[in-house]
């Protein structure tokens, strides 16, 4: 289930997100971006879908419940 808001192993709610950037900062692969338009529209987005591999690092750090396993989302 690889889209624009998940990769192979997790699903991404940019609804959820609150911009605290966490995941950016625990990702060991840079799989995260921001997105930061005039300061009012914040989220990350998944800039390398391929780069994931699975640790679920940003599941763990996000307290906004912003992201799922992909199995959870099948």
């Amino acid at each position: 289930m690889v889209s624009k808001n998940a990769t192979e192993y997790i699903f991404f709610d940019s609804k959820k997100c609150e911009a605290c950037w966490k995941c950016i900062e625990v990702c060991p692969k840079d799989v995260f971006g921001k997105v930061n338009i005039l300061g009012l529209h914040k989220h990350i987005k998944i800039v390398n879908h391929g780069h994931c591999m699975g640790c679920l690092k940003c599941i763990t750090v996000c307290s906004h419940g912003a992201f799922q396993t992909a199995l959870a989302k099948k």
